[in-house]
């Protein structure tokens, strides 16, 4: 009885292994897969910050056009206002003053919408009082040309002069707001481009990494099933081995219970 004893020794160590051997692909398995899965989640998040980086990106440039649209167009009526009070006070004709008509009321749409696009911007609201006062002086003093040219009082230089220098404060306030809103484009956008440049590296690391993580665990689990292979093979060729054996011995102590003392055990008959 002690080889079929033997045997289930070397049975019972041999399916501890492959248990093992089990465990330990499972494990490599859920480590890789742990390991994948994270990479893929850090990549996925530095994806969606850069992906709305772009989008704010785009956002401050619409926003940037529209101001300044909004001041150029500002800028215009009023340069239409002052040349049709330049055409009438010339001619005394008030077909010159088309332009003049409700310039006023388009201007005040444009400042106020300007003056809401940048609300958040502290450095921009500080400029719209002064600039508030420039296009009213401006107004005032083209009214009051206007209305002295009716009553026959010619325009003089020193007018004028006023006139030309509250416009080109207007101008100077108008310039230094559109100068501000690309200085702070160009701030939104080189932050853009760092994280458009830093992106495609990242997700280029992660995938290598992914791709390493993917590859050493596929030849530690491959490596694992080839061990386990074996080792049912080797099971195999032992349970065959030792059944011959068995049979081997069954037959001599049938012999020996029979009376026949005579038989014996060959070295090769338990091979």
């Amino acid at each position: 009885m002690r080889l079929p004893f033997l045997f289930y020794i070397y049975r019972y160590k041999d399916m501890y292994i492959m248990t093992q051997l089990t465990k330990r692909s499972k494990s490599n398995l859920l480590i890789g897969f742990g390991c994948s899965l994270f990479i893929l989640i850090i990549s996925s998040i530095v994806s969606y910050i850069s992906i709305n980086q772009l989008l704010d990106s785009q956002q401050a440039v619409e926003h940037t056009t529209e101001v300044e649209n909004n001041l150029n167009s500002l800028i215009s009526r009023m340069k239409d206002a002052e040349t049709g009070q330049r055409g009438f006070l010339l001619t005394g004709d008030e077909s010159f003053l088309e332009p003049y008509n409700g310039a006023k009321a388009e201007v005040n749409v444009f400042f106020n919408h300007v003056q809401l696009l940048t609300v958040d911007n502290q450095y921009q609201q500080k400029d719209f009082p002064l600039l508030e006062k420039f296009i009213e002086r401006k107004f005032d003093l083209i009214d009051q040309s206007i209305n002295d040219k009716k009553r026959g009082i010619p325009p003089t230089v020193p007018a004028l002069r006023v006139g030309k220098k509250t416009m080109d404060s207007v101008r100077s306030v108008v310039a230094a707001m559109i100068s501000r809103e690309n200085q702070l484009l160009i701030s939104r956008n080189a932050t853009m481009n760092e994280f458009a440049a830093f992106t495609p590296i990242m997700i280029g690391i992660a995938s290598l990494l992914s791709m390493g993580i993917t590859i050493l665990f596929y030849f530690r689990v491959s490596k694992d099933a080839r061990i386990a292979i074996n080792l049912q093979k080797e099971l195999k060729d032992k349970g065959e081995k030792t059944a011959r054996q068995i049979e081997v011995i069954d037959e001599i102590a049938k012999k020996i219970a029979g009376g026949d003392y005579s038989a014996l055990i060959e070295k090769t008959d338990l091979q």
